[in-house]
This record gives C-alpha cells, structure tokens and sequence, in this order.
C-alpha cells in the first residue's frame, strides 16, 4: 500500500492488484453478526512513519490511543510511560522474590534498548515528513536524525543474539525468564524482543479498525489515478517478457513490478525462461534458498462475541492486554515437549494431544484484544467483541489436519482459552459468550498465502533469507528478477509494520 501510494503520488501509472477482497493482508479487520475484529495486527506501532504517512498523502482517517496492559495472575499493569518499567519490575520483584537482583538486570537492559528505540521510534522520520520538498528545510533535521539512527543501529546490532540467549546470561530463574519472553518468536533477536518495553507505548489504533486504514488507502491510490484490482490472483510471471498472468487467465504487462506476497510464491510461480544463463544461475540459487527456508511461528486465535457491556473489561484493563495466568511459565512446554510429541506423531492419541494443549494454555501468554474499548463502534449497544490470540505451531496444526482431528481440535482449542480466560483475568464470562469461532495457521496459509501460516516473515531459528542489517535496509528489496522489486516481511528480518512501510517505501524509490 505504501508503496502503490509513493508512485502514484508521484506521478506513475500504477496498477495495485490483490489476491483477496480485501485490502492488506494481515493488516485487515472484518465485521461478524455487528462485532468488529481484527484478522491480523490488533494494532499499529507508529514507530515514527505511520503518522507522517497518514499526513503526507492526507487520509482521512482518525487515530486513537491504544494502551497496552501488562497480566501476570492477578498482577495488572496498565503501560503509561517510562516510568512503568520501573512498576513492572517491583511486579516482577513480588512474584520472584528469589530472583530481585536477576530483575535488576533485565530492567538494565530493557532500559539501555528503550533509550535506543526512543530513536527509531520516538520521533517522526523526516523521511514522511511534508517538509521534504524543501531541500533547505529538511536536510539539518533529516542530518540530525540520520546521526543519532546509525548510533543506535551500531548499538542494537550488537545485540542480534537471540533473546533466550540473552536472558540466560541475565537471569536463573526459568519461570522469570519465561514470563519476560514466552510471547515472542523463538530466536527472536535480543534487541528486537526487549525494546519492546518502547513500543508498548508507541500503539495506535485507526477509528474504524486497522482495516479501515487499508481502506483509505487504497481509496487514496484510486483517486489519485492509479488503478485497483482486489480479488485477482497472479499465478505465473514470466520475468523474460515482463508479463503477469491470474487465475482466470488474464495477463498484464508491467514496467517495473514490486512484490509484496510471500517470496516463496513469487520465486515459485516465475519462469526463469529466456533469461541469460548468469541471471538464471542467480535466479535458482536465491529460489533454492528461499524454498529451503521456514516462516517464524503463526497464531491461533479465537473471536467472540460477549454479553456483557465494554465498562466490564474496562474495570479490569485497558483494550490491548498481554496475559499470562500463570507465573510458572511454559518451561520445556512448547520447546521439548512440543518436539517429542511431533517426533512420536504416528503414536500419539487425540487425548495426549489434548493434554499437552491443556498446559499449553494454562501457563502461555495470551494477546487479548477489545476494539470497543478503543472505537465504541467496535461492537452492539452493551455487547463486547474479544481477541484471544498466543503463538502456535503451523506443523502442528497440519499434522492435525492429517489425522483428521482439525475441526474437534479447533472446538477444543477455543473451549481452553475461554476457560483460561474466565478463570483468571475476566472471570465467568464464558457464561455470556454469544458465540465464538477460531483461526488457526492453516487459515492464515489459505487466506494470505503466507508460508507456514506466518505473521512475521522468515522464522529466527534457521538461515534468513532476507536482509537482517539496518545498514543494508536498502537493498533488501532487490530480487534476482529485473526490475522486479520485493517489500513487505519477507525481504527483511525482524519484521513488522514499521518494516512493511519502509520496505515499501524503498522498493518505489528504486522503480521511480
């Protein structure tokens, strides 16, 4: 989107095809019997570039605050501010009494990484400034900030090691480290995982939902001259002749293309037909790589529709919560014990299944999402939509599909949450749900096309196929096609919106 928004801003003929109805991808939100939720991101980090995009190409869209709470038990910590580091680690300090020096030392550091992201993340990049025409204008900020981001990029750089890794050599105490990291990506990198603490802060939710922002703009490339297909999938490039052909047979031919799907699609789907034996030779070596790699862990997430009014979620926390109900932590859970329970696959009953998933819930990390609380339109007159949503693994979910167990899975999955949840941070509302249905990896894989159901891009535990440096940011959308551009998650690691939006921003430069 931002990259179809640049071009034709500028002046391009751009054509903006999508495979779905909709706009955005994960970057959606859809309506069920008048409840209003979010299929993917349940809210934007500005991170210095939403806002100015949204005031550069003058959408008509309204923006809301998003705060986030912190759950541990009964423990419940509404993030305002710097000053909630300091509040979470006496949480932390009272729930592992054993282990206050250990808190001191992950509050150490999560401090040291907020006052880099303060960088990235605190202040407009000048980049999506309007102020931009004006050469005279923009270079002393534009200086400025480029000074103090390759500060902090040589900083955080240092700190690519994986998060667990990190918190080893920080603390003892498995359950502390748990609670501090189990709802991020394995292998995330250390820096990326802490500076979360920054981005906590940095939330924000479009009136409407995060959809709505897709909406306008999307409306915004159309009233600009570009042209708009939605549910048109491309199902064979021919990069030779520079030719896209969908799924009903139609071709288009294009100038210079940026792909923002998965790259395991657009590697998968292209002919390498007539090129020069060089660029073939690159073509298949970049295609064996990226074929080889996996997508980070997906989601499952259940949706509901309560009985109950918002002012009730309300009294207990904001609409944006990060849950866990139990200070024991998952352990070996989702690590040892998911592998021997893949390992020993052709054996294992529905039951043991079905106990694993009861830990799994009982000591995980759940995000929970209330769009009422932050858009009253959210939701009907005294009813309330949640999100439930914790990391979950893609393999996993196909084997079940295999055996046949998918749609009990599911149904069993959804009853766990519910009942996690009514226990603990919201009690008895399982009495008052109106209804509720699920998504799992598989769905994400079916509907957005993204490999091993992933939210992320490329997972952390093996090769990345895709730029993982800050300083190399500006070649990660170059492709082994010619004049064919790549944006989005998979093209750079760690990825997220913010990344969406530069990467985007990068690939229109290059077709400018």
């Amino acid at each position: 989107m931002t990259a179809a928004l640049s071009l034709v801003h500028k002046g391009k003929d751009v054509l903006l095809i999508e495979k779905n109805a909709e706009f955005g991808g994960l970057m959606n939100s859809f309506e069920r019997d008048g409840f209003r939720f979010e299929s993917g991101a349940r809210g934007l980090v500005n991170a210095g570039l939403v806002r100015p995009l949204i005031k550069e190409f003058d959408l008509d869209i309204e923006i809301l605050p998003n705060p986030i709470t912190l759950g541990i038990e009964d423990r419940l910590l509404k993030i305002d501010g710097e000053q909630s580091l300091y509040l979470y680690a006496d949480v932390l300090k009272d729930l592992y009494p054993q282990s206050k020096d250990d808190v001191d030392a992950i509050i150490r550091a999560i401090h040291d990484i907020v006052e880099d992201m303060k960088v990235l993340y605190g202040v407009d990049n000048p980049l999506f400034s309007k102020e931009k025409r004006n050469v005279l204008t923009m270079v002393p900020s534009v200086v400025a900030w480029m000074l103090k981001f390759l500060r902090t990029m040589y900083r955080i750089s240092k700190m690519s090691t994986p998060f667990e890794d990190h918190l080893d050599a920080l603390a003892a105490d498995q359950s502390l480290k748990d609670i501090i990291g189990q709802h991020f990506f394995r292998r995330t990198p250390a820096f990326f995982a802490l500076s979360y603490f920054a981005l906590y802060n940095d939330y924000i939710y479009p009136k409407g939902g995060v959809g709505a922002l897709m909406d306008q703009m999307a409306k915004a490339v159309g009233a600009r001259g570009g042209e708009v297909l939605e549910g048109t999938e491309i199902v064979h490039i021919d990069a030779q002749n520079k030719m896209l052909k969908d799924s009903a047979g139609k071709e288009y031919r294009y100038h210079k293309m940026i792909w923002t799907g998965d790259l395991k699609g657009l590697y998968t789907m292209t002919s390498d037909e007539g090129m020069p034996r060089r660029s073939q030779r690159k073509f298949n070596t970049q295609k064996q790589a990226i074929l080889a790699s996996r997508g980070a862990e997906s989601v499952f997430s259940v949706f509901l529709g309560v009985d109950l009014p918002p002012e009730f979620f309300r009294d207990k926390a904001s609409g944006h919560v990060f849950y866990t109900p139990n200070r024991r932590g998952l352990g070996t859970v989702h690590t040892t014990e998911l592998q021997s329970l893949l390992q020993d696959w052709d054996t294992v009953q529905e039951e043991a299944l079905y106990a694993w998933l009861e830990k799994f819930c009982r000591f995980n990390t759940f995000e929970i999402s209330i769009p009422a609380l932050r858009d009253p339109d959210a939701a009907p007159p005294g009813k309330t939509g949640i999100i439930i949503s914790t990391l979950f693994d893609y393999t996993l979910t196909s084997r079940i599909r295999e055996r046949g167990w998918y749609d009990e899975f599911k149904s069993r999955l959804e009853e766990l949450f519910i009942a996690t949840i009514s226990s603990g941070i919201y009690p008895d509302i399982g009495d008052k749900v109106l209804f509720s249905f699920s998504t799992t990896p598989w769905s994400i894989y079916e509907r957005v096309g993204s490999s091993e159901g992933s939210i992320v891009g490329w997972s952390f535990e093996g090769n990345i196929p895709a730029v993982t440096s800050m300083f190399n940011m500006a070649n990660s959308v170059k492709t082994a096609l010619p004049d064919v551009y790549a944006a989005g998650k998979w093209v750079y690691s760690p990825a997220g919106g913010p990344t969406a939006i530069m990467t985007g921003r990068i690939a229109a430069k290059k077709c400018q």
